[in-house]
């Protein structure tokens, strides 16, 4: 059964369940698992997340021997291909389990997506264009405005931070408004005794949050700029790799 991010909900995630993504854009198989993970938790289920191979995977299945084991097991598998379709077609046996499993390479996953495509599986397109970000970004935060959606939307597209990365910091920021506001009141001490990388990644929060959610400016960050996420993402990356910067090239481009 082919269907988009965006229609997946609650009534999908159930024990049994295969889901199959396939196409060109690999940055929603992370994001999904995670999805998935927090739908069980919302209906208070145990869930193990296992991202492994096939040969994996089914080596798990197989040494499974807890019959009084509640949890539930989440198999997340890249890189299936056409030569693992004897192996993955023997998942729609294990009714405890639920397995996320991504296409491979192109040309050797034409047999593979084709099965899934005739399966019970929910078969999901993932291609590197517009309405594939749209519909994860809606799919993950379903209730949010077409102006906020717009707005998460064209993030992702001047980033090259990971889906799972930015959505959980869109995800905490929705929820602490009143904790920014504090940070901000107190501004001066608390930034001051932060070293660089959580000053980069509280100010990456900031300009996210206020841009976003559009939120009192309670800083003097300028969130109009229009390279300030790309700044602070490049300057976590260069701080990273050890090349030192001081406090003035985060805030260069930044400050009103």
């Amino acid at each position: 059964m082919k269907i988009d991010f965006q229609k997946i909900n609650a009534n999908f995630v159930k024990t049994g369940s295969v889901f199959f993504l396939y196409g060109n854009y690999k940055k929603t198989f992370e994001i999904f698992c995670e999805f998935i993970r927090e739908e069980f938790q919302k209906k208070s289920t145990d869930v193990s997340i296992h991202f492994c191979t096939v040969p994996e995977c089914v080596k798990m299945i197989n040494g499974q021997c807890d019959l009084f084991k509640k949890s539930i097991d989440c198999f997340c598998i890249k890189n299936v291909e056409d030569n693992h379709l004897e192996k993955v077609s023997k998942f729609f046996e294990e009714k405890n389990c639920v397995f996320i499993l991504e296409s491979g390479n192109y040309m050797k996953s034409k047999k593979i997506t084709d099965y899934f495509s005739k399966s019970e599986a929910f078969v999901i397109p993932s291609f590197d264009n517009e309405m594939t970000r749209y519909s994860v970004t809606k799919m993950f935060f379903p209730n949010v405005s077409r102006s906020v959606l717009d707005e998460i939307v064209r993030i992702i597209n001047n980033t090259d931070e990971e889906l799972y990365s930015v959505f959980k910091k869109i995800s905490f920021l929705s929820d602490n408004s009143n904790l920014l506001k504090d940070y901000f009141t107190h501004k001066q001490s608390f930034l001051s005794g932060l070293d660089l990388i959580p000053l980069i990644r509280f100010l990456l929060q900031t300009v996210m949050r206020e841009r976003i959610v559009k939120s009192p400016n309670f800083s003097k960050i300028n969130i109009q700029s229009r390279d300030a996420i790309s700044h602070l993402l490049n300057s976590e990356l260069i701080q990273k790799f050890g090349v030192e910067i001081g406090r003035g090239h985060i805030y260069q481009r930044l400050m009103l």
